[in-house]
């Protein structure tokens, strides 16, 4: 399974950012993992189901086979599995 997690309180950058990552990487899955700005999930309610979004308690971390984590430039903005979980 490929992921692109989008940072901590995504915004409409890090929303478009992986938005635009799926289409390249076909079969990749978007995963919020640290909550949305509140806009964002205004526009996720009406437009969710045309995104490839899944949560992040569906995903099983030894079924990653890569980490995709757009417009983040500090790691304390992203998510991390914990250690020995992920591949």
């Amino acid at each position: 399974m490929d992921l692109i997690l989008c940072h901590q309180t995504a915004d409409f950058d890090s929303l478009g950012a992986a938005v635009g990552l799926s289409l390249l990487k076909k079969g990749a899955k978007i995963v919020l993992t640290g909550g949305t700005h509140p806009t964002v999930g205004e526009f996720l309610a009406l437009h969710r189901d045309e995104f490839p979004l899944i949560e992040l308690r569906s995903v099983t971390p030894e079924n990653i086979r890569a980490l995709y984590i757009p417009d983040t430039q500090k790691s304390d903005r992203a998510y991390w599995f914990p250690r020995g979980q992920a591949r």
